[in-house]
């Protein structure tokens, strides 16, 4: 059985979790985020973004299409009447943002910028605790919303995560202290990792703590974790114990359990949410469904 549709609450899997899923998946159609509690002028109660092939092509908080026009009214640079015009020599589905930048209209850096305001939306919604998604597989692409330009969902994750303020949320999940990382990818990432994550990609070897890789480079423990965990969610690294070899030495000629080595905090179950299975299996339908 294959789904064309997946909804569920953000409490079940988080917006970076939802990102990654749709990427590995290569997805096509529209995340529609909604009963969201904070609704200001940045963020609203409720939002979408469109995905092709796992990248993010839009972004809006309305569904009539007149965003990324208003954007360029408000700053001048174009009129409706010209807009109008100068798309209807377009051919059909073609971006909006796209279109005009091919007839002289907008330019590169103009383009670049009305992109970057959809991002930064997108990436406030990272500090969301509470809401519900749908994700519609089938939701044609919003051509008058579209630059033309994109970025995979990953990236946009990263970039949400790193301007986090309050991780409480995703407390649960951030890895433990005693754990190392240790790399699940061959060769150099090309996702673009920042200076802290970097570092932490040295690491990767599965050989020192996060908390010995914070004394190492001088860096707050609190900031190694969580750049761990987006390099966790980037599928680059998994998190692994770490084995203190003064203390497994005994163990050449006594029987000492591995679980009597570690610490407290490693080898207690690790409390997770419950998902129900009917989510789990709608969920497996959405993946193996066709984009």
């Amino acid at each position: 059985m294959t789904i064309a549709k997946l909804s569920s609450s953000l409490e079940d899997f988080s917006l970076a979790e939802l990102f990654r899923m749709l990427e590995q998946g290569k997805k096509n159609g529209c995340l529609t985020l909604f009963g969201l509690p904070v609704k200001t002028a940045e963020m609203k109660s409720c939002y979408h973004i469109w995905f092709r092939q796992g990248r993010i092509v839009a972004a809006a908080d309305q569904l009539h299409g007149q965003g990324l026009m208003t954007q360029m009214i408000a700053r001048g640079w174009l009129d409706k009447p010209s807009v109008d015009r100068l798309y209807s020599y377009a051919a059909p589905e073609t971006p909006l943002g796209l279109a005009l930048k091919t007839q002289g209209a907008l330019q590169a850096d103009q383009l670049n910028l009305l992109f970057k305001v959809q991002l930064q939306r997108v990436w406030l919604l990272f500090e969301l605790q509470t809401g519900r998604f749908s994700m519609d597989s089938k939701a044609p692409l919003p051509s008058l919303e579209m630059t033309g330009l994109s970025i995979s969902a990953m990236e946009a994750a990263l970039v949400g995560l790193r301007n986090l303020k309050n991780w409480e949320a995703l407390k649960h999940a951030l890895p433990d202290a005693y754990s190392g990382i240790r790399s699940t990818f061959k060769g150099q990432p090309t996702l673009h990792l920042n200076p802290l994550e970097w570092q932490l990609w040295e690491f990767a070897n599965g050989t020192v703590s996060l908390e010995g890789i914070a004394q190492e480079i001088l860096q707050p423990f609190a900031k190694v974790q969580q750049a761990a965990y987006r390099l966790m969610m980037a599928g680059l690294v998994e998190e692994v114990p770490v084995m203190n070899q003064a203390e497994l030495a005994p163990s050449l000629t006594q029987n000492i359990s591995i679980t009597e080595l570690l610490p407290p905090t490693s080898v207690q179950a690790e409390v997770k949410v419950p998902v129900s299975q009917n989510l789990l299996q709608n969920l497996v339908g959405f993946l193996r469904g066709k984009s």
